[in-house]
């Protein structure tokens, strides 16, 4: 399609960059161009800003009701579980290195001796990553203190954890966050910032909504938020 240079008057056409009569430069249409992977993961830690003690004051209460909760069990069965995991995989690491060493000295075909070192290598290192996030595990579990939430440092998307009356809950948010818009809709998780409890969106940090902790503490007691147990659940199915 032709189109009127803004400079000379004359007719050129529309995809040009300049004029060619005249060698004005013509402005271009801006064309969206959908985001690579990494361009968005950078778009999305650039959202990404530390909460401060204004945006949580000024932020929303997050509804009770759309707090999942589910008991874990008692927390003496589940520490001394926890215990014998993390020195199971720990002794399952230990005996995976030693027969790797073996395999390298006493298997005489060098290609299957290598296969086998490999083998029993890698699986050494996934004991040991297991036993590794047992041992935080078994930690967390000695450090939980009763009727407050705890947020846990360690794993993936790893639940807050409550401890009454010597049981142990996981506070779970099966939910996406309600502020987002577009395309990209974030993921919530629970954060403890400035001992307040909050709901915070994976995607923008400035999407947050307050937790009453001490509300939602008598509400598991009082049983009127319901609680699952996920043993139970998968037995009324079968």
């Amino acid at each position: 399609m032709d189109i009127k240079c803004k400079n000379c008057g004359q007719m050129i056409d529309e995809n040009d960059k300049y004029c060619k009569y005249c060698g004005y430069l013509i402005p271009q249409k801006e064309v969206k161009v959908p985001l690579s992977k990494i361009a968005l993961d950078d778009k999305i830690q650039e959202c990404k800003a530390t909460i401060c003690d204004e945006d949580i004051d000024t932020s929303k209460w997050w509804d009770l009701n759309d707090l999942a909760v589910k008991m874990s069990g008692n927390r003496q069965s589940l520490y001394a579980k926890s215990v014998m995991y993390t020195i199971l995989c720990i002794l399952l690491g230990v005996s995976f290195l030693i027969v790797a060493f073996l395999s390298k000295f006493y298997i005489e075909n060098n290609l299957v001796a290598f296969i086998c070192l490999f083998t029993f290598m890698l699986a050494m290192i996934v004991c040991f990553g297991f036993g590794l996030e047992r041992y935080y595990n078994t930690k967390g579990l000695k450090d939980l203190k009763a009727d407050e939430v705890v947020i846990k440092k360690y794993g993936f998307k790893k639940p807050a954890e409550i401890l009454i009356d010597g049981n142990v809950f996981e506070l779970i948010i099966d939910k996406q966050c309600p502020i987002c818009e577009g395309e990209i809709i974030g993921d919530l998780h629970i954060e403890r910032i400035e001992r307040k409890l909050v709901v915070v969106c994976n995607i923008n940090r400035k999407h947050i909504y307050q937790i009453d902790e001490k509300a939602f503490v008598e509400a598991v007691k009082e049983g009127i938020i319901k609680i699952s147990n996920s043993k139970k659940d998968k037995t009324k199915q079968d």
